[in-house]
């Protein structure tokens, strides 16, 4: 049997206390290549960017990997959920504002730090 694919976890996902939910919007022509686990803002003209310095509050999360290098793309987004702060993709040198944690979790996103299985030693329950 041949192996057709190989699946390794992101961590995206930290937890199942609220409703995973997702959408759809439309990334910015230009944003290039993004990837699963990026955080989206709304601009000016109601497209979507990599979370920066250059348009509102943290919106939501990208869903899955879509390319924007050319022309506006329609990404698979989730809109609410419990995620990974550490396994969020910002743009370089941004970090979350308060207002971008304050925006997320009003949308029903709710960021905390995931620790992998095994890393704090001991007994598993």
């Amino acid at each position: 049997m041949a192996l057709l694919e190989t699946f390794t976890p992101d961590n995206l996902i930290a937890d199942n206390t609220h409703a995973l939910a997702g959408g759809t919007v439309v990334v910015k022509s230009g944003e290039g290549e993004l990837k699963r686990g990026s955080v989206l803002m709304r601009d000016a003209n109601d497209e979507f960017v990599l979370a920066d310095t250059s348009a509102g509050t943290a919106e939501v999360i990208l869903a899955a990997d879509v390319d924007a290098t050319d022309a506006a793309a329609v990404a698979e987004v989730y809109v609410s959920g419990d995620f990974n702060a550490g396994a969020l993709i910002l743009a370089e040198g941004y970090s979350l504002t308060e207002a971008d944690f304050v925006s997320l979790k009003n949308a029903g996103i709710y960021l905390s730090v995931a620790v992998p299985a095994g890393l704090l030693g001991g007994s598993h329950i």
